[in-house]
């Protein structure tokens, strides 16, 4: 299978999946308002600040993995695949444990700066990974290949 054809899969797996991300978060952000408006503001802040983006982006690295595991047999392949797709579960983790502690501990603030480290972290990580990917597998679609295609600039 060549670039464009898992460009192509990848790009409908990932309207797929955003569409779920859209319907989910929508759903959490309005139990979040039912919350608000029952005056249980606490719960409200867990549900928009902590619930919310771990399962959006959950479902976003759910889509990728599976697609991206029925490009290649390769065992070292599939092993990169699951370990960014680890990565990612373990970024998502830590940031939402970091923003549990800064809502709960007005003190920690710093929480707050760890947290979006951490996301860039996680940012270089995958992008190495991405890297590592593309020199197993030849037609490999990195995430900056993807991006350019998404605009129709797909090479």
């Amino acid at each position: 299978m060549n670039s464009a054809e898992r460009f192509s899969q990848l790009y409908a797996s990932g309207k797929r999946s955003t569409r779920l991300a859209i319907r989910v978060g929508l759903l959490i952000t309005l139990s979040g308002a039912l919350f608000y408006w029952n005056d249980d503001q606490r719960l409200a802040e867990i549900t928009w600040f902590i619930v919310l983006f771990p399962v959006t982006a959950c479902i976003k690295l759910v889509f990728r993995t599976n697609v991206l595991l029925t490009f290649n047999e390769s065992v070292r392949y599939r092993r990169l695949v699951w370990s960014e797709c680890a990565l990612g579960l373990g970024i998502i983790v830590l940031f939402t444990l970091l923003s549990m502690m800064t809502l709960y501990r007005e003190g920690f603030t710093s929480g707050l700066l760890l947290a979006c480290s951490l996301v860039l972290f996680g940012i270089v990580a995958s992008s190495n990974l991405d890297r590592k990917l593309k020199q197993v597998d030849a037609s490999h679609v990195t995430h900056r290949l993807y991006n350019r295609g998404k605009v129709g600039h797909f090479d």
